[in-house]
């Protein structure tokens, strides 16, 4: 007789290992469904296991007596269990299998294509699919054909990119942003606006609690070259703020200053700059890096090419080899803004070996940086890491606060700026250009993890891994009158290429939120600090060109409304809606006839062109009560700079066109908005204002108060002060709050009635003012603030 087969004898076909795991396609999903749900299972499978006869054959085997505590917990999952089912059903009726995915982790494709949601949810979401929906197989086509190079007659995935960036550019970080953003395409560049998920209270704990990051790429750098005279002779006939001496020049810190046209301080602003000194060398030429704003980059590279051949003309200058370099696209930035954001630069960054001394303790001890505020301000530290990708994943930031050593670190010599510290090589163009593409990509580093066996373990750097140069610099933006409603953080500078999207991604997983161009703005309104360019309209160019393509954008809107669906402006008050008229505040109406009359015999009427103070003046306008003091003050400043003074006959031009950026702190209720007007009070009504402030909101015999009678008095144009260019309701003052610009000839008035007749005990030297929004009927009561920088 034949034996019987061995139970040990394995099968014909070699064990392989792991077993494989097939991918199922779309159409099989649906097909598994569909059997499913005639073998009654699936979606449609019964609750109650056996059916009903088991359920009787159950009761005929029920005991005589029974135990009321174990039938009463039996009974209650039962109950649970019915709950439950009653639960899912209804949410299988109501929801769809990717509403059941976290809201940052859905995707649009998920309601077309099962494959983009989890495995487990892939069955679900192939039976909630309609089955004339190809869209799915389409994008399949498409894929295959680009994989296979068939696609627009062999044209790369990269070639692609790059044909849709014909009228803008891209960041480094666009597709990450693409997928998550409202995308906008602003100063020559594809910016993310805002993310799609409610981001205004998130991004405010972040920056509050733990840190909320920026891709800053889009900003330009223009590198100057030559000699120490050369520089900063260009660069002082241009600026209005302190860069040079040896504060800055060693390069441990960075300055901030404003960029004019040549010789035209105070008037003719061009913007917000930093300057980066490079730390000093062997040789006698100097380095320096401007880091502008990307919609006044243009303008300054044409005035400092102006500025340069002016000076070149003259006799007893001596510039001849000062070169100036656009450096757009070869550097890339990240701003991190957040009392943790010193912990995860230490936890996403790996420091080279060769990087010891200062820099290696200067790292060590941001692990216990409780907040970036600690350190000195502007202060630049040039350290070598290691590919953030080797380190992937990183430690993600606790929630809980961190045990530190508040003393040792305020103590600590190791987070003082210092020359040493700020040497980097980033400045050299051949290491910029070289680390221009990794050395590995994602695929190879994937395969050097699976090499390793064990899941989870970190790759050591290698010889021939990138070691990439960076500059971190302390960033501060707050207010010097209130530094706790500032925010603190670093910006870092990075290699052109793909790193910053490799650095983008471990800060990420790390727990950094990163937010958009309104968040940005949002973030400076809430330390009381201007935002470039959005709080600069009319101030300059690249702020009038924002505030001009926002009202048109506005008006398109209000447009498109019926009347009855938008506010009637001119029944409220309002006359300029869209952007402000500022010949309008400085000329009042009563002056307008004059005016007219000299423009109809002397030709046409004197153009209005108003300029911001600057700081530091802004903190002296006590003594600027009167044209004569401002213009000595200015043309002191000019003096400096070897510039010629300015003639006696523009000290009233000056005084009347001046603006100065306020604080407007709403008093009781309201928040005003952007746009909103800032009315200087009437005279005699200041005591009414504050006695009715004081009674409080509360009104008899269900009457209006007095405050909300006065408010409904609409403002005349002749009572306009000023505008609000951002507000809304602050979350750091719980209260209204709002950026805006008045003209500094409205605020001395303002200041002498606040000390003058009408003065009230405790209101002394408090400027206060009625905002009323355009598309409101009431005037707020408003306390002005001078910002100070």
């Amino acid at each position: 007789m034949p034996k019987a087969p061995s139970a040990q004898a394995g099968p014909s076909r070699p064990n392989c290992g792991r077993p494989v795991k097939p991918i199922h396609k779309t159409v099989d999903l649906l097909r598994s469904n569909e059997a499913q749900k005639r073998k009654g299972k699936g979606k449609e499978k019964e609750i109650l296991g056996d059916g009903l006869m088991g359920l009787i054959d159950d009761v005929k085997r029920l005991p005589g007596m029974i135990q009321v505590e174990k039938f009463a917990e039996t009974r209650a999952l039962e109950i649970h269990a019915f709950q439950t089912a009653i639960k899912v059903a209804a949410a299988q009726g109501s929801t769809r299998a990717f509403q059941s995915l976290p809201r940052h982790l859905r995707r649009r494709a998920a309601s077309h294509n099962p494959r983009r949601v989890p495995k487990r949810l892939r069955s679900k979401a192939a039976a909630e699919i309609d089955p004339g929906d190809t869209i799915a197989k389409k994008h399949r086509k498409i894929a295959r054909l680009r994989r296979k190079g068939t696609l627009r007659d062999h044209i790369s995935r990269t070639e692609q990119f790059a044909l849709r960036q014909k009228n803008k550019t891209w960041l480094p970080t666009h597709v990450w942003h693409a997928k998550r953003y409202h995308m906008t395409n602003l100063w020559g560049y594809r910016l993310p606006l805002t993310p799609t998920l409610k981001s205004f209270r998130p991004a405010y704990r972040a920056g509050r609690r733990k840190v909320v990051g920026f891709d800053t790429s889009y900003y330009g750098i223009i590198e100057l070259e030559g000699a120490r005279e050369e520089i900063i002779g260009v660069l002082g006939r241009l600026s209005g703020g302190k860069f040079a001496g040896s504060k800055y020049e060693d390069g441990s810190r960075v300055a901030n200053i404003m960029l004019y046209h040549y010789d035209s301080f105070p008037t003719s602003l061009i913007g917000q700059a930093e300057v980066i000194w490079q730390t000093p060398s062997e040789s006698e030429m100097k380095r320096v890096w401007l880091r502008l704003h990307p919609s006044i980059f243009n303008e300054t590279w044409n005035a400092l090419k102006m500025a340069t051949s002016q000076l070149q003309q003259s006799e007893s200058s001596s510039i001849r080899t000062l070169q100036i370099r656009d450096l757009r696209g070869d550097i890339n930035s990240i701003d991190l803004i957040g009392p943790k954001a010193g912990k995860v630069l230490r936890r996403i960054l790996r420091l080279c070996k060769d990087e010891k001394g200062v820099k290696n303790k200067f790292f060590e001890n941001l692990r216990d940086l409780d907040d970036p505020a600690q350190l000195t301000e502007g202060m630049v530290a040039g350290l070598k890491v290691h590919d953030p990708r080797l380190n992937f994943p990183p430690p993600r930031l606790s929630s809980k606060n961190e045990d530190s050593r508040e003393e040792d670190i305020l103590r600590s010599d190791h987070l003082l700026p210092s020359s040493e510290l700020a040497q980097s090589t980033l400045w050299n163009g051949d290491v910029r250009e070289d680390l221009s593409k990794a050395a590995y990509t994602k695929y190879q580093l994937d395969a050097r993890r699976h090499r390793l066996g064990l899941p989870g373990t970190k790759l050591r750097p290698m010889s021939t891994d990138d070691r990439i140069p960076i500059i971190l610099y302390q960033r501060s933006i707050a207010s010097p009158r209130n530094t706790s409603e500032g925010f603190y953080g670093f910006t870092i500078l990075l290699p052109p290429g793909t790193w910053a999207q490799y650095f983008l991604s471990s800060l990420v997983y790390s727990g950094v939120l990163f937010g958009g161009i309104i968040e940005r703005a949002v973030q400076h309104r809430e330390a009381g600090v201007p935002c470039f360019p959005e709080d600069y309209g009319q101030i300059c160019k690249a702020g009038k060109q924002w505030e001009v393509k926002k009202g048109d954008k506005e008006k398109e809107t209000f447009d498109r409304k019926p009347p009855g669906r938008r506010p009637e402006f001119g029944l409220m008050g309002t006359q300029d809606p869209w952007w402000p008229d500022w010949s309008k505040v400085m000329i009042p109406d009563s002056q307008n006839k004059d005016t007219g009359e000299e423009s109809s015999v002397n030709g046409s009427p004197p153009a209005i062109k108003p300029w911001l103070l600057p700081f530091p003046f802004t903190s002296h306008l006590t003594s600027l009560l009167d044209p004569s003091s401002l213009l000595r003050m200015l043309n002191a400043f000019r003096s400096q700079r070897s510039m010629a003074p300015l003639s006696s006959e523009k000290g009233h031009q000056l005084f009347d066109t001046a603006l100065v950026h306020v604080e407007v702190n709403v008093l009781g209720r309201g928040s005003p908005g952007d746009m909103a007007m800032i009315c200087g009070l009437p005279k005699g009504e200041r005591k009414e204002w504050i006695e009715a402030y004081e009674k409080g909101d509360k009104a008899d015999s269900g009457e209006l108060n007095d405050l909300h009678k006065l408010g409904e008095r609409l403002p005349s144009q002749d009572s306009v002060i000023g505008y609000a260019t951002t507000g809304n309701f602050s979350l750091s003052r719980g209260q209204g709050y709002a950026l805006g610009t008045i003209t500094l000839k409205s605020w001395v008035d303002a200041l002498r009635d606040a000390g003058g007749a009408e003065r009230v005990d405790g209101w002394e030297k408090r400027v206060l003012v009625g905002v009323k929004n355009r598309d409101g009927r009431l005037s707020r009561l408003a306390e002005l603030k001078v910002v100070l920088n």
